[in-house]
């Protein structure tokens, strides 16, 4: 028991880590409390109206799957487009929760680059 006790509070831990990190990206929205183990929040760029965040919050969960850098589910929170990693495999550490946001970040940067060169 106290081996899945330790694996359950890491997990806990490294959740909050990455609510934190959320919480500290003037591009990334944290949408919910983390309370458990899954941090739910969207990127939110400044100067998007709820459909364009929308679009492109959509738009990154498929550039996320492909990539493969990562992995995690996207959802609808309170009717917005968002992601909603959870934190479960002993194998996840702090960087692979770094990395989410890193990857996100970057996948943003390089999809409204390319929006606006082609606008």
């Amino acid at each position: 028991r106290s081996g899945y006790r330790a694996m359950v509070e890491r997990h806990l831990e490294l959740a909050q880590r990455l609510s934190d990190r959320v919480d500290v990206e003037p591009e990334l929205e944290r949408l919910a409390e983390t309370k458990l183990n899954i941090v739910c929040f969207r990127v939110h760029p400044p100067g998007l109206g709820e459909e364009e965040l929308d679009e492109l919050n959509s738009a990154l969960g498929s550039d996320v799957l492909a990539d493969g850098r990562v992995f995690f589910g996207t959802t609808r929170y309170d009717g917005k487009a968002a992601f909603r990693p959870a934190i479960v495999n002993w194998r996840t550490d702090e960087r692979d929760v770094d990395l989410i946001v890193d990857v996100l970040l970057e996948l943003s940067q390089a999809r409204r680059a390319s929006l606006s060169r082609a606008g």
